[in-house]
This record gives C-alpha cells, sequence and structure tokens, in this order.
C-alpha cells in the first residue's frame, strides 16, 4: 500500500500495487512514454522502489512501454513539430535513460530529405526574423540559432 500525499503533505488515499498498475497502464495508454517517465510518475504518485521496478516490468510485459517504439515516436514528434534537429533529439533521449542503438536506429529511420526540408523551413524562417545588415553577422546569428536546435 501506498501512501498518496497532495501538495499540502497531507495523506489523500492509499494505492494498492494492483490500483499503481492499473492507473500506470492508463498513464501509458494515453501517448507513448519510457520507463524513465514513468518511474519519476510512479515515484510522484508515491510509490516505493521496489514496487516502481515491478510496475515498469509489468508494463513492458505487457507491451504497455516498449523502448524502441518510444523512441521512433519521439523522433517523429521532436523532428516534425517541433522543428528539433537530430542532435538535440539524441541528447534528450539519452538523458530519458534510452539505449543508444535504439536511438541511433529511430534517427536514422527518419527521412534525409524530409529532415534537410525541415532544416531548410526553420532557417529561412530565423533569418527573416533577423534585421541584420552585416551578412557575417547574419550568418554567425543563424548558425549560433541553428546549433541551438541541435541542427
Amino acid at each position: 500500500m501506498w501512501q498518496r500525499q497532495n501538495r499540502a503533505g497531507r495523506v489523500q488515499q492509499q494505492l494498492t500495487i494492483e490500483e499503481a498498475k492499473h492507473k500506470a497502464a492508463s498513464y501509458c495508454s494515453l501517448s507513448e512514454h519510457c520507463p524513465h517517465d514513468v518511474q519519476n510518475k510512479l515515484r510522484q504518485w508515491g510509490a516505493q522502489a521496489d514496487d516502481t521496478e515491478a510496475i515498469i516490468d509489468w508494463l513492458i510485459d505487457e507491451q504497455y512501454i516498449d523502448e524502441r517504439r518510444y523512441c521512433h515516436a519521439f523522433v517523429n514528434d521532436k523532428i516534425r513539430l517541433q522543428g528539433w534537429g537530430k542532435h538535440k533529439v539524441a541528447q534528450e533521449l539519452r538523458a530519458r535513460h534510452l539505449p543508444a542503438d535504439y536511438i541511433q536506429e529511430a534517427i536514422d529511420d527518419f527521412p534525409e530529405e524530409e529532415y534537410m526540408a525541415i532544416l531548410q523551413r526553420v532557417a529561412d524562417r530565423k533569418r527573416e526574423s533577423l534585421h541584420e545588415e552585416d551578412e557575417q553577422t547574419l550568418h554567425y546569428k543563424l548558425g549560433r540559432y541553428l546549433q541551438g536546435r541541435g541542427f
């Protein structure tokens, strides 16, 4: 049994391991999550470390969590929707403690033509917002911006 606390520190309810499993399964059903995200969520709900590992193992066995599937979804979402570069995406996935071969596979599977089109779109949009007379300063600022975006 876990004791769940609200922000004021008062005990709200107690969760059994089965209730926590179902709550975590529901959380994973809404969108893709990696084990690191689920572990943080379970800890936020007041889970014990031993129970957290057992629940994550159960979620993996039941295919609610799949690290390879998560990497592919994350790469597609961040590059297509957020306009991130491959370096920034890889760095974020490494911070989530995912296997390097899954990360590399997901990045390699992203179409190169589409990636270059996104890079061009991001660069053009930034170039329009910069009001620099000096061409060298413009290139410097644009290059720094694209590096920060992970290109």
